[in-house]
């Protein structure tokens, strides 16, 4: 199995599969849940130990927050939170270089990244297509998911 780790080649993938990607994300919804969370439990095992978060932090480049003021407060400044509401995507106040300065203590929306062990993975697609296009991990398993069910675009 080889696996895609370029960031920069990610998100150009990420870029020229956006339809099929939106046409395999309603696919998913329809299918039965639990094979699929199956199915996306066995993948994320066998790829997230061969892609070292700590060197990507791409993640922590990248954040798409939760727009309160409560699930900011860990990832950004008090003054700049109104600002960074809705923002795509901005780099947590905790990084330095690709390194998480709080990783021991970070909050547990972080240690949870990607949340591919989570249940009810065809209900969370849109969120899952945000971080395809930012985590190789979430890339990887999406593109084997696609294999494995044997897919195509129509």
């Amino acid at each position: 199995m080889n696996l895609e780790k370029n960031l920069n080649r990610i998100t150009e993938i990420a870029k020229q599969k956006e339809q099929d990607n939106t046409s395999f994300a309603n696919f998913l919804k329809v299918q039965n849940s639990d094979k699929i969370d199956t199915i996306v439990h066995q993948l994320s095992d066998s790829i997230t130990p061969k892609i070292d978060c700590l060197e990507c932090g791409n993640c922590c480049k990248n954040m798409r927050p939760k727009a309160t003021n409560e699930a900011l407060e860990p990832f950004v400044e008090p003054e700049n939170i109104e600002a960074y509401k809705y923002l795509r995507g901005f780099a947590c106040k905790n990084l330095d270089g690709n390194k998480c300065k709080v990783y021991i203590d970070r909050p547990k929306e972080c240690s949870e990244f990607p949340y591919l062990h989570r249940n009810n993975f065809v209900t969370r697609t849109h969120e899952l297509l945000q971080n395809y296009e930012i985590c190789p991990i979430v890339f990887n398993v999406f593109e084997l998911l696609k294999k494995e069910l044997k897919w195509s675009i129509k």
